[in-house]
């Protein structure tokens, strides 16, 4: 399981649901906002299921590219879970990108279980992404163009804080449909999607044009009119404004953070210094489910919750409905005052301890690692 599993169906969601009263007024607020604008719709009016979860996953990437251009972490793992590559080649490639270009060779073995943050670089240590058959190998040279190819493309056409002119756009969607492909290898214990399995088991070989054509037009083209709604709603220029303003082509903040390794990582961390806005994104087509909304509203606070040492500097977070366009953010104590009825400010200390000392029972039940909430900020 994981926090988004354990809200949803678990002792952690039955714990929100109860000590935090608060949480219709907030989600009033992402009603009230969705209910301005008409979302950006899939072009057929039928589509299957796994539709909304390969355009929300690739979508996802694209933003993360947007704030920072970091290694799409668990999309190369996923890659030596399905047995494309070997354990090796998913921290061989990510020093291919600009925030770990720099790392000292001793540690290119480790590329992918360090991350960058507003406090230094976390060491995640090693994970659970054993490939599936160590024997396996057949797309590594193809899997390694598709990189080297994305580095040199996003450099010159997307840097950090754009979004690119359209026919750019779509090419990086159909990459994005790639690696949103390969996480779901990682996810999923080594299961690709279909389409991409039936690709990687032709005998014959293939290219990365033929791995970047697997996309359905339809969903490239979604993805490239979610892309656009970015600069169209004036969302894009609120996100430079939040991590105050970096220079051209620099960093707006930090890509996946993770709160727990392999139980809790959120979508994008806005800002480099002493205070940054945490945000999740979502792709849905509506809000009118109350109960989920909620359960976003109680994501968002327990991922701040598990900060205890403080690492990320969380001062503000906020949600991204990228079908309508739409960036909500709150000041994170007033936000965490609302969802607890605005009650005593000691209230808010009191509940806090409680959902960690929930948490730690559940993540030491689930395999994570209580240890890494690390010692708590006494400023917090």
């Amino acid at each position: 399981m994981s926090l988004t599993s354990q809200l949803h169906t678990g002792a952690l969601g039955a714990w929100c649901a109860e000590r935090l009263p608060g949480a219709g007024a907030l989600v009033a607020q992402v009603q009230t906002a969705a209910a301005t604008t008409r979302p950006v719709r899939p072009l057929l009016r039928q589509v299957e299921p796994e539709h909304w979860a390969a355009v929300g996953g690739a979508f996802g990437q694209r933003l993360a590219f947007l704030i920072q251009h970091a290694p799409p972490y668990y999309a190369l793992l996923g890659a030596a879970r399905a047995g494309l590559v070997d354990r090796a080649w998913p921290d061989r490639v990510a020093t291919a990108f600009p925030t770990h270009a720099e790392l000292p060779e001793p540690q290119h073995h480790r590329a992918c279980q360090l991350r960058p943050s507003p406090t230094g670089w976390l060491d995640l240590a090693e994970g659970h992404a054993q490939p599936s058959d160590p024997a396996l190998r057949h797309g590594e040279q193809v899997a390694t163009d598709l990189i080297t190819r994305l580095v040199a493309y996003q450099a010159a056409h997307a840097p950090p804080g754009t979004i690119a002119a359209a026919g750019a756009e779509t090419g990086l969607a159909r990459v994005c449909w790639v690696l949103a492909g390969w996480e779901n290898a990682y996810r999923t214990g080594g299961q690709l999607p279909d389409a991409l399995a039936a690709l990687c088991d032709r005998h014959d070989g293939f290219t990365v044009d033929n791995l970047c054509g697997l996309a359905d037009q339809a969903v490239v083209a979604e993805l490239a009119a979610l892309a656009a709604k970015v600069t169209t709603s004036g969302t894009l220029d609120r996100l430079h404004v939040l991590p105050d303003h970096p220079a051209p082509r620099n960093a707006l903040g930090y890509a996946g953070p993770v709160f727990i390794p392999h139980w809790a990582d959120g979508d994008l961390l806005l800002g480099t210094g002493g205070a940054t806005t945490l945000l999740d994104v979502k792709t849905v087509m509506h809000v009118r489910d109350g109960q989920r909304v909620a359960r976003w509203l109680y994501q968002l606070l327990g991922y701040a919750w598990l900060d205890p040492a403080d690492r990320y500097h969380i001062r503000h977070v906020g949600l991204y409905l990228a079908r309508h366009g739409i960036l909500l953010t709150w000041p994170f104590d007033q936000f965490t005052g609302v969802l607890l009825g605005n009650t005593h400010p000691r209230t808010a200390t009191t509940r806090r301890r409680e959902f960690l000392s929930l948490a730690i029972h559940v993540m030491a039940a689930e395999g994570a690692d209580p240890t890494w909430l690390g010692t708590e900020s006494a400023d917090r």
